[in-house]
């Protein structure tokens, strides 16, 4: 790590480890909730509406979202977004209508919708932006730890103490997670300063729009989410079904994924990479985590299914921690909030469409056919977009294209 900024290196360290422990809590809930709301005799369309409620306002509160986030300083947002999701996360805790928990996780979701990008995009005022390769990878592998860790924790818990300690666990992280700004050296002003200008909340979007880097990487993400999740989707039915595997063979195939995530991301951590090669690792990743799905779907024997998933661990882990260093590299310093913010919204709409598509395609076709499809999508869509990223990545992303503010309170719609 970098030795010109220790306490800089100090704070970045904080940060992911406070973010690891809030990703931890929201795991240990989600699974007691998922498992109570199973016990009142919720089916599928209820852990569906479970599962959407969290990710609806990652979408459809961006532009806000990212607006808020750059006109108001982390240090000060933060601990305010936090205090009221642990209230939420508190409330969760009592057994009350299916309805009252959808809309209670939506408002958590609206806290992450703020603070995911208000956190991200204060990264590279701390360390600078060309620490943000392994500073995103020291996040995915506190990610990854909390990934490997939730499910067992919360299973555990929730068999010896019920459904309302993991709540209340999440509830404490959110909590313990408002007073770290206190304690941290953090940036005083806001990255956008100026006047309010009519329109600027579609800011992030026309930058998304119009940068042809950030776009493709944009695309990429959408389109990866889409058919990663609806690998995710069919593989629960072709490792039981198909492969006639355990339930426990099938989690410990998700831990394999997991762990080989852990150990990219702890190895990407050690690396220097430069922004010129930046690219490079993106699309590798891609092309690991698409490859890793496609042998998924050819495999005869459940045993062949966990170099696969580690396989796919590494290139997911790795396309994480590049595509979100070179995306801040990229954004302009006043609207990076909102650039965060609107990739944020576009890739969790496919990960949302990736449910609904995903349990489309498996009542219809074979789980095996459907992986098979979901890798080969991955390796197209990778391929598809490998020239944009590679040939223009290099440019000076500031003199590419010029960032002007809209006329309207509405997004441009005009075709490039």
């Amino acid at each position: 790590m970098s030795e010109q900024s220790p306490k800089g290196w100090n704070t970045i360290r904080i940060i992911a480890i406070s973010r690891a422990i809030s990703l931890l809590g929201d795991e240990l809930a989600i699974f007691a909730l998922l498992l109570r709301v199973k016990h009142n005799g919720g089916g599928a369309l209820s852990i569906a509406a479970i599962m959407a409620a969290g990710q609806l306002p990652l979408i459809l509160l961006s532009p806000w979202a990212g607006t808020i986030t750059d006109r108001v300083p982390v240090r000060r947002l933060a601990p305010i977004v936090t205090a009221v999701q642990a209230i939420f996360a508190a409330l969760l805790a009592i057994n009350s209508p299916l309805y009252v928990s959808v809309v209670l996780i939506g408002l958590i979701g609206a806290g992450q919708a703020v603070s995911g990008p208000a956190w991200s995009a204060t990264l590279p005022e701390i360390v600078g932006k060309e620490a943000m390769p392994r500073a995103m990878s020291l996040f995915q592998a506190l990610y990854a730890l909390a990934g490997i860790g939730g499910p067992g924790i919360a299973g555990l818990m929730v068999s010896k103490l019920g459904f309302v300690s993991p709540m209340i666990a999440d509830a404490a992280t959110f909590a313990l997670i408002t007073l770290v700004p206190i304690f941290l050296t953090l940036p005083f002003h806001a990255r956008e300063r100026g006047p309010r200008v009519r329109g600027e909340v579609w800011v992030g979007l026309q930058i998304v729009r119009k940068e042809p880097v950030i776009r493709a990487l944009t695309i990429l993400g959408f389109s990866l989410n889409v058919t990663v999740g609806m690998y995710s989707v069919g593989e629960l039915f072709f490792v039981l079904n198909n492969l006639h595997a355990t339930t426990f063979a099938y989690g410990l195939v998700g831990s394999t994924f997991a762990a080989g995530a852990l150990v990219a991301a702890v190895f990407n951590e050690r690396r220097e990479v430069s922004q010129e090669r930046l690219p490079v690792n993106i699309i590798a990743g891609a092309f690991l985590a698409g490859l890793g799905v496609l042998l998924t779907g050819c495999a005869w024997n459940w045993v062949l299914l966990f170099p696969v998933a580690a396989m796919a661990g590494i290139g997911v882990s790795t396309l994480n921690a590049y595509f979100f260093a070179l995306m801040l590299q990229r954004a302009p310093d006043v609207s990076r909030g909102r650039v965060t913010s609107a990739v944020q919204g576009v890739t969790s709409a496919g990960q949302i469409a990736s449910f609904a598509i995903g349990g489309a395609v498996v009542t219809v076709i074979d789980p095996r056919i459907a992986i098979l499809l979901s890798g080969i999508a991955c390796l197209v869509t990778t391929g598809a977009f490998a020239p944009t990223i590679l040939g223009t990545s290099k440019r000076n992303p500031h003199h590419e294209v010029e960032f002007g503010m809209p006329t309207t309170d509405f997004p441009v719609a005009e075709p490039e």
